[in-house]
């Protein structure tokens, strides 16, 4: 097996602007990619610094595009993101403030239509089994308790 390089703090700093300008990352992501390539941890600390200075790394910024896309694309909802967004070490006011902006009305609407698809392809005719795989399901994709139930609630007459 090849061995890594070692990365100058100059080397380093030019390798994470070019890794950061190619999409959006947080800093544990930088982090994490600087220390596969055996770059130093003091001169993380001093790249971390760079980049946040320069505005290559913003972890509201990040954390606003990622609750963004994770809920128009794959229809997560707030507990998934959150979790998500925790892991990768996101700030607790910067994850709260990334799912404030999401709309609420839209919100619920996304909900209400996966609901309405699944609630399709579920084959039963229990009305209580089918609402308990439809609460699986959705509770599943990181939709909250209480409004998987006011969901639910407004599909009564389908179930």
């Amino acid at each position: 097996m090849p061995q890594k390089k070692l990365y100058t703090l100059s080397q380093a700093l030019e390798y994470a602007k070019a890794y950061c300008a190619k999409s959006e990352h947080c800093q544990s992501e930088v982090i994490e990619k600087l220390r596969s390539y055996s770059v130093c941890s003091e001169d993380i600390e001093q790249c971390l610094a760079e980049l946040i200075s320069s505005g290559f790394i913003n972890e509201q910024r990040y954390a606003d595009l990622f609750a963004r896309s994770k809920f128009h694309q794959n229809k997560w909802g707030k507990v998934k993101i959150s979790q998500h967004l925790k892991a990768k070490d996101i700030s607790d006011y910067c994850i709260k403030k990334a799912l404030n902006a999401i709309d609420g009305e839209e919100y619920m609407q996304t909900l209400v239509r996966l609901a309405e698809k699944k609630l399709s392809e579920i084959d039963c005719s229990n009305r209580l089994v089918a609402r308990r795989k439809l609460t699986a399901f959705l509770y599943g994709r990181g939709f909250e308790f209480d409004c998987i139930n006011r969901a639910l609630d407004s599909l009564e007459d389908a179930l």
